[in-house]
């Protein structure tokens, strides 16, 4: 008796001693540890906070979980500064034990960090730093983009220019980094091959204070200005144009300006501009944009600029890549050919890698108008005018011949 008691109390407790023993194992396995570089100060702290928005956003709504595993994000600030960014993409691989890096923000700052990712071995998101050379002449096994590449928002925006806004002769006012020299120099290269002519480039460097006398150096017979500026060069510019009184002499379109984040620093004096060329804007009127946007206006109060939808998107796509090797992101090369298999909606629209590991995908140019948004109410927000559908980053050209050219300089 004593026995057949005690075999049937050890299989009773059997049960939930199992049970116990398989929750503890999960529990006790170890987060993925992803290491995300943003500019948290300095002149692109704004758009930094944004992205930090994005990324945790996507996660919060996860449970900071994946392929059952928890999700610890390791967050550093890069300063948009080159040496900065490689130093504490280091830290990240080497000290901190990440499995994965997602940005930098800055495009000069991609191939700084893209060199720690060939140096470890430790993949390498690129989301949003937008340096043409790191998905072209540059290109790193381990480096895969999911935000964009800077000419090619640029060359949708040359063309627009030529055909539908009528430029002919124009003026750009363009932040000296390179970032800036790519976005331009797409525009430019577009812009020339219709028959339209450069008269000046006026390059400003990122930390410039005064446009006074950038806008003083524009030519009399200049028909268009075109701003390619970042940070908070966008605020300087907007309130020196105006303050200045060269909104009655020249026509002014901003190529790449005016984003979300900064729309709350500005005024109505810009209702009616174009304003941007670029992969993501709030008003892109589709459900899944629409469901992001009001999630974000929610839990921010704000409407999210292109630099939070596409940490948002990283989130989407690492988090689908992870689940696709069951959570296994310790075997690197497992991670990152899931990177480039997997497929997400976005909000800004569908995408799909190209053989160098960017984005074939929506390019929006847009122009700002006064909408009621049902949770912010009265609001400047960018609306797209045309939509520039699947377009590569070789724009419509043979990527041979492109590569054969080199990269867009100032």
């Amino acid at each position: 008796m004593f026995n057949f008691l005690s075999r049937k109390l050890l299989t009773a407790l059997a049960v939930p001693l199992t049970l116990l023993s398989s929750v503890d194992s999960q529990a006790q396995q170890p987060s993925i540890r992803i290491g995300v570089l943003a500019p948290i100060t300095g002149p692109l702290a704004t758009p930094g906070a944004e992205m930090l928005n994005g990324m945790k956003m996507f996660w919060e709504q996860n449970n900071y979980m994946a392929a059952g595993r928890k999700v610890e994000l390791v967050i550093a600030d890069t300063t948009c500064n080159p040496d900065q960014a490689l130093t504490q993409g280091r830290r990240l691989a080497l000290q901190d034990k990440v499995h994965f890096i997602i940005g930098p923000l800055c495009g000069h700052e991609g191939p700084a960090v893209a060199q720690v990712s060939k140096e470890t071995g430790i993949p390498l998101i690129m989301d949003p730093a937008g340096a043409d050379t790191s998905t072209k002449w540059d290109r790193l096994p381990t480096v895969i983009r999911t935000a964009v590449s800077a000419s090619q928002i640029g060359h949708p925006f040359g063309d627009y220019l030529y055909k539908e806004l009528g430029a002919r002769n124009v003026t750009f006012i363009a932040s000296d980094y390179t970032w800036g020299h790519e976005v331009a120099g797409g525009m430019v290269k577009t812009f020339t091959d219709q028959g339209g002519k450069v008269n000046k480039m006026i390059w400003a460097p990122l930390a410039t204070t005064d446009y006074g006398a950038s806008l003083a150096a524009i030519p009399p017979d200049t028909d268009a200005v075109i701003a390619v500026v970042a940070g908070v060069a966008r605020i300087r510019l907007f309130e020196a144009w105006y303050n200045f009184g060269y909104d009655k002499k020249f026509k002014l379109h901003g190529g790449y300006w005016l984003h979300e984040d900064a729309i709350p620093q500005i005024d109505a004096r810009a209702v009616g501009l174009i304003s941007n060329t670029v992969h993501y804007v709030a008003g892109i009127d589709t459900p899944e944009n629409k469901a992001f946007v009001d999630d974000y206006a929610r839990r921010y109060k704000l409407l999210p600029s292109w630099f939070a939808e596409s940490a948002y998107t990283s989130g989407m796509w690492t988090k689908a890549a992870i689940e696709s090797i069951k959570g296994n992101v310790e075997d690197r090369a497992a991670f990152l050919k899931a990177m480039r298999t997997v497929q997400v909606k976005a909000p800004r629209g569908p995408l799909q890698l190209d053989e160098y590991d960017n984005p074939n995908q929506n390019i929006y140019i847009s122009r700002l108008q006064k909408v009621k948004h049902p949770i912010l109410g009265d609001q400047l927000m960018n609306i797209p005018v045309k939509t520039y559908t699947n377009v590569s980053q070789f724009w419509t050209y043979k990527p041979d011949e492109f590569l054969k050219r080199g990269p867009y300089k100032r």
